[in-house]
């Protein structure tokens, strides 16, 4: 007997993530072991920067409070979990600034400079 399995369309990690709504730090507990937690609402991107998937990322401790809304470069590890699962794990977001749309640069202080002179 075969089944026919549902699952969501896979995609690529991430190159870059826009952070929409950064959620609050948030106090926890979990079989009587107290820790705080914080995740991000998100928008994961592709290197062209067109959106794959909108979604949540749960942030490391040592990043607990220091994310705004913007976008970022996420920085993945491995780590292996109880079930002894090898999975990707979030290490660190590094700040991104997006190109600009072509067609849309500021003009260059020395065209300006030009320009002016004529």
């Amino acid at each position: 007997m075969s089944t026919t399995e549902s699952q969501a369309p896979a995609y690529v990690l991430p190159s870059i993530i826009q952070v929409l709504v950064p959620g609050p730090v948030l106090d926890k507990k979990y079989q009587d072991r107290e820790y705080k937690a914080q995740q991000l609402e998100c928008l994961a991107l592709d290197d062209a920067g067109q959106p794959l998937q909108v979604g949540i990322i749960r942030v490391p401790s040592h990043l607990h409070g220091q994310i705004s809304a913007g976008f970022y470069r996420p920085v993945f590890g491995m780590r292996v979990d109880r079930d002894r699962v090898i999975q990707p794990v979030l290490l660190d977001l590094t700040p991104y600034k997006p190109a600009p749309a072509s067609g849309t640069s500021a003009p260059s202080k020395s065209a300006a400079a030009t320009a002016a002179t004529a």
